[in-house]
């Protein structure tokens, strides 16, 4: 009961006031928000899901919000990452759910685009608005892959306590290690599970009724993937995703199989499911009819099943597919309406459904200057009855209900976030605000309107435990992560910056060693061996002091995670082989140990073992594989002094 007043009361009351524009308002609703997700989450699935999507993601998405809106919400995102359970639960429940948005997918990418200062000049905001932003983006950032650490810690070995790990895994074989299940046909196939939701969309979680089962919720985000992959596919062209969808065994191959899919997946282009329905091609027919029967008219008046018919899609512009859809509306809407209408046959109820479209447009296109009249509508559906009238009120009720409330033919989802040509206008501080007033306006109806649309709905919720779900997180969003680090470490000289990155970097190595996920692992040493500038040809004197940082972060990284790093190693012995070097320069190595070089036909330096002195053999700096030309650059762009400066900063760690 008590459960049930939350979801029908206080989340709608939220949602409505959880996008004000009076900040206290706006930050009382993220607190009660907080304490809703922290004490009633496994009853509140779908109000979380509204509240992420329609207000949190879609405030740090839109380039009209205010700087403080963005502020609260990360600071509240940041409370919300803190907590391991939380974090492996957004992913578990909204990411490995067919029906739900990706959340910690998209979270993570917002979170990045922050981190990384984009996107701060359209919301002019100051130097230090946007540092102090970028940094949250940041602490939002590790926090998460702090609870992933946290979540997987069970897994990782210290390497200083004991002596072997085995080898490491072939990348193939990281791959196919992970196990199948029989295949998920999500519409309409023979193997497609049962579903108890309301949307009668097959729901992989829900059949688990809250259990923790790792294996099926990673092939369940498989499923989930293949899925969008279709849907970009078809919105692009139809009978492209189709075919994708039904060769990877998720969409039968039945028109009622198809039809139903049509139905049901509310991410498909709407004009191109119009399209794709009204096609003269024959299978395109049987489509069309088989999703025309899977409508249920019965009990409807004519206006209102039109209305509902056209809700799916969007009318296809070629007077011929109009035609056809709307034949087989008005044979569908007497079959089950038989004996309850004015109508005496199917060929009425075509006529004036196309009459009824053609009086929408006239009534309400503003390119239409001269109106249709009631009696001028009335006239025009003369003798369509089997060369009878149909009665003028009827006829006349009709007209004044398309009048006061046009049929909406359905619009092809647009993103309402301003795109760059709109920069300029939205450079208006005054402009900026009225706009983002009125995107507020409408995501407090749409949030209000889902809220209450699922107040009485029951989807169960699972509680993570196994730390194996890491594995797909981690591999999911490693790119983001390591953009909004690798930005902040070129960009920014900010010393917390730096530090937020590197620990950052840290945590993502600590992941990827535990689960051995050697591509990850490698890009992100790489990255850290890359910010030393230690193997690069800028040289030493460039250095600043979040690349002294990098250096002890690299090594400390090599001690912590050593029998895990595998090939990386060799990135990490360059740098240290590097900064040797650098060593040796400052403690008074002289150009006339190099004299012994030589120059080869193509004029770069060379050298072999015997050339060497005697101080670089013993280091084993030598061999073929020297590059001399890095040692005589090193020795002209530096002195002792500066090289002697950079060993010394790294020491005193």
């Amino acid at each position: 009961m008590f459960i049930n007043a939350i979801k029908q009361y206080l989340c709608v009351a939220l949602s409505k006031n959880g996008v004000s524009s009076v900040p206290e308002v706006f930050e009382l609703s993220l607190s009660i928000f907080l304490t809703l997700l922290s004490n009633f989450k496994t009853h509140l699935k779908m109000q979380i899901e509204v509240f992420f999507k329609e207000i949190f993601l879609y405030i740090l998405e839109t380039s009209t919000s205010s700087f403080d809106h963005k502020w609260m919400v990360i600071q509240t995102l940041t409370r919300i990452c803190a907590d391991a359970q939380s974090v492996v639960d957004i992913y578990v429940n909204y990411d490995c759910d067919l029906n739900a948005a990706n959340i910690f997918e998209r979270l993570v990418n917002d979170l990045s685009k922050i981190a990384q200062g984009r996107g701060s000049q359209e919301l002019g905001m100051s130097n230090v608005q946007e540092l102090s932003l970028r940094k949250k983006g940041l602490e939002c950032l590790v926090s998460i892959l702090k609870c992933m650490v946290e979540w997987s810690k069970d897994q990782y070995v210290n390497p200083n306590s004991q002596t072997t790990l085995g080898q490491e895994k072939p990348a193939e074989q990281e791959t196919s290690e992970i196990k199948h299940p029989e295949t998920i046909n999500r519409y309409g196939s023979l193997n497609s599970l049962e579903s108890t939701s309301s949307s009668g969309i097959g729901s992989y979680s829900t059949q688990m009724s809250g259990t923790d089962n790792p294996e099926q919720f990673e092939v369940l985000k498989q499923q989930k993937e293949i899925i969008e992959q279709g849907i970009d596919l078809f919105n692009k062209k139809p009978k492209r995703g189709i075919q994708y969808l039904q060769e990877q065994g998720m969409l039968g191959t039945t028109p009622e199989d198809i039809a139903q899919f049509l139905h049901q997946e509310e991410r498909l282009d709407s004009t191109q499911v119009g399209e794709f329905l009204g096609d003269n091609d024959k299978f395109n027919k049987e489509v069309m009819y088989a999703y025309v029967d899977q409508h249920d008219f019965s009990g409807k008046d004519f206006v209102s099943a039109l209305r509902l018919f056209l809700e799916g899609f969007r009318l296809p512009g070629e007077a011929q597919k109009i035609d056809r859809l709307m034949e087989k509306f008005a044979a569908r809407y007497l079959e089950c309406n038989q004996g309850q209408t004015l109508f005496a046959s199917a060929d009425t109820a075509y006529v004036l459904a196309y009459s009824i479209i053609m009086l929408t447009t006239d009534l309400h296109s503003p390119q239409v200057k001269n109106k249709m009249t009631k009696e001028q509508y009335i006239k025009m559906n003369r003798g369509i009855n089997d060369s009878k009238d149909l009665p003028e009120e009827y006829l006349s009720a009709i007209y004044n209900e398309i009048a006061g409330k046009k049929i909406s033919l359905k619009e092809t989802k647009e993103l309402t976030i301003p795109t760059k040509s709109s920069k300029q206008n939205v450079a208006n501080e005054k402009q900026r605000r009225l706009l983002y007033n009125l995107e507020m306006e409408q995501m407090a109806k749409t949030a209000k309107a889902l809220m209450e649309a699922v107040s009485h709905v029951q989807a169960p919720f699972t509680s993570a435990t196994h730390l194996e779900h890491v594995r797909p997180m981690f591999k999911l969003a490693w790119t983001p992560f390591l953009a909004a680090f690798s930005v902040g470490l070129q960009d920014c000289d900010d010393t917390e910056v730096a530090s937020l990155c590197l620990e950052g970097i840290r945590c993502a190595i600590r992941i990827a060693c535990i689960f051995s996920i050697q591509l990850e692992r490698d890009a992100y040493v790489q990255a850290l061996a890359r910010f030393t500038l230690l193997t690069v040809s800028s040289g030493i004197t460039e250095m600043k002091q979040k690349n002294i940082d990098t250096i002890k972060t690299l090594i400390t990284v090599a001690h912590t995670d050593g029998n895990y790093l595998g090939n990386s190693w060799h990135e990490i012995l360059k740098c240290i082989s590097q900064l040797e070097l650098a060593q040796l320069i400052g403690t008074g190595v002289k150009p006339r140990y190099i004299s012994g070089t030589v120059r080869g036909r193509e004029g770069s330096l060379t050298g072999t073992k015997d050339q060497a002195p005697d101080e670089f053999v013993g280091l084993g700096l030598v061999g073929g594989n020297v590059d001399w030309k890095q040692i005589a650059s090193i020795q002209e762009s530096i002195g002792e002094t500066s090289s002697q400066s950079v060993v010394v900063a790294v020491d005193s760690s």
